[in-house]
């Protein structure tokens, strides 16, 4: 039996839980030649390493070639995180876990960046140190080179490529901000750049000041920093184009308005909706809009017939959202969006740790392809594909139980979701939302105080 040698490309809540189940194999150390984790930041923790003062971070907004329904967004900061300075997370503790290795039972309801940085620090440490860690360590290169069937991987602290039998891509989907093409954007940012903005690039609520702002996006990201900033912008516009993510919240303290249909930079700095709507004296835009899916060092599989990649909504010819059907050897991690991360992780790890060390088997191309389409029709060919609200992604990881079935007692095996625990999800939501009337009002009491807004301590009770 061959010994593979696999690459995990980043070490945050996805890279880690796969780390952990793969090294958790029998026989592990002998059945992998390694086990190399590549991380651009200097410590685990993918993008809850937040990066501080973004003031000096610029970007530029253009034309895309490959999305007719976005600009295109490059940034001068390649290890930007899209933490903010007083990030809350929308799920509570007692989900935002690995399985077995709680958070400290002092943390918040809902835990702050600090909170679950300095717990996934602490995870990396119960991962067994023949994982190999290579920090500061940017890819730059993913090339399959066809002749002896590796995968070459080239970085910024080597000029010759290592080479992979498996790569797992695990960096995440949060660093290309999705911002909807619209007539007149492009010509208010060349008259303006320093008015137009993404929530990748919002730190806190202070050049926000006594400022009318539109925030184009209604949820979560929406929500939260139209709440931070009501303690000192003078008003808020929320543009929305479907229900908010916590409805009944933010309506009351923002104005509400339909999806844009042209930005007139000259008449007023203003913008018509699509009802026809005029919004004048706009001082701030900030898309509150996502992020598009990007593999930038990607060099094999995006040209062709069937790239695995094209406008950014979606990544194509997946197994399982996991697999890419036409080269198994390329694992994508955590695509798909609405998900509780950490145990979704576990999931899919569980499951790609019995693959890689040859204790179970894909099924063949054909059947992989056949489940690939019926999920398709399912779901759609575009950005809903990876999306899975209302307990889809509890579905899925317990899916991921029924593929492990006969290998459960060896290896690392991740929690089931019973009943307990999906309840526990529905009641997430409601909390967050109820925690959500707290800090609106918070903030007001910050306003009239002449205070910014910064955390404020919870401990909900259920």
């Amino acid at each position: 039996m061959t010994t593979p040698k696999i690459a995990i490309i980043g070490a945050g809540p996805l890279g880690l839980g796969f780390a952990k189940a793969i090294a958790a194999e029998p026989n592990a150390q002998k059945i992998f030649k390694a086990i190399d984790v590549y991380e651009r930041r200097p410590q685990a923790g993918g993008l809850w390493n937040h990066t501080g003062d973004k003031s000096n971070v610029s970007f530029e907004l253009t034309e895309s070639k490959n999305n007719k329904n976005a600009l295109k967004v490059i940034d001068n900061d390649p290890h930007l995180s899209p933490m903010y300075k007083h990030t809350e997370t929308n799920i509570i503790k007692q989900m935002m876990r690995y399985k077995d290795y709680p958070l400290p039972e002092n943390s918040n309801t809902f835990p702050i960046r600090t909170e679950v940085l300095n717990y996934l620090l602490d995870y990396q440490k119960e991962i067994p140190n023949f994982v190999n860690f290579k920090f500061n360590t940017k890819v730059s290169s993913l090339l399959k080179n066809n002749d002896n069937n590796k995968w070459e991987l080239t970085t910024n602290q080597n000029t010759e490529p290592n080479l992979y039998d498996k790569v797992i891509l695990a960096h995440g989907h949060f660093d290309t901000p999705f911002v909807p093409k619209a007539k007149g954007l492009l010509n208010w940012f060349k008259n303006d750049p320093t008015s137009v903005s993404h929530a990748k690039y919002y730190n806190d609520c202070s050049k926000y000041k006594d400022q009318k702002v539109l925030i184009v996006g209604n949820s979560a990201s929406g929500i939260d920093i139209s709440t931070q900033l009501i303690t000192v912008s003078k008003q808020i516009v929320m543009s929305c184009v479907g229900k908010p993510m916590f409805e009944g919240v933010i309506e009351n303290q923002t104005e509400q308005i339909d999806g844009i249909a042209k930005y007139d930079f000259e008449n007023n700095r203003s913008v018509i909706t699509n009802s026809g709507k005029v919004i004048s004296n706009i001082d701030k835009i900030l898309f509150c809009t996502g992020y598009l899916y990007e593999i930038p060092f990607l060099k094999s599989y995006t040209t062709g017939a069937n790239p695995i990649i094209t406008d950014g909504s979606n990544i194509h010819d997946l197994y399982k959202q996991l697999f890419y059907i036409p080269d198994t050897s390329l694992i994508l991690a955590g695509l798909p969006k609405s998900i509780i991360p950490f145990p979704f992780a576990e999931a899919q790890g569980q499951y790609v740790a019995r693959i890689l060390s040859g204790r179970l088997s894909l099924p063949s191309t054909e059947e992989m392809l056949k489940d690939y389409q019926k999920e398709v029709a399912e779901r759609g060919d575009g950005s809903g594909f990876h999306v899975m609200g209302n307990l889809k992604d509890a579905e899925y990881c317990n899916e991921m139980f029924d593929l492990i079935k006969g290998t459960e007692n060896e290896g690392f095996v991740a929690k089931f979701w019973d009943d307990q625990m999906m309840d526990l999800r529905v009641k997430t939501g409601e909390m967050k939302r109820q925690r959500f009337f707290e800090l609106i009002d918070y903030a007001h009491d910050l306003k009239s105080k002449g205070l910014p807004y910064s955390n404020l301590k919870q401990n909900f009770k259920f």
